[in-house]
């Protein structure tokens, strides 16, 4: 399961135009381009994927039965670089 913060969800979803639902779907259906350890937070990883045609960072943990808690999302212009190449492989 995955969950999060219904204040920091009408949050995103005002300021960045961000919808953790669909988010939260595109890491269901495993389309997401990596998983890594968070280098800010020693506690979390974070999904890579690619949303609304651009790369987003989406830090989450597991709780004590395994779900993810998903704590924001944002675009990486960096990381948007890197992997947002016009690869087909990555469209939602």
């Amino acid at each position: 399961m995955i969950v999060w913060d219904d204040k920091k969800f009408k949050i995103l979803k005002k300021e960045r135009e961000i919808d953790l639902n669909e988010i939260a779907q595109l890491i269901l259906d495993k389309k997401y381009i990596k998983i890594m350890n968070n280098p800010s937070r020693e506690n979390q990883q974070i999904f890579i994927l690619l949303y609304k045609n651009y790369i987003h960072i989406v830090p989450f943990i597991y709780d004590q039965d395994e779900n993810i808690i998903i704590k924001t999302a944002f675009p990486n212009s960096d990381l948007n670089k890197k992997f947002n190449k016009g690869d087909k492989k990555y469209e939602n």
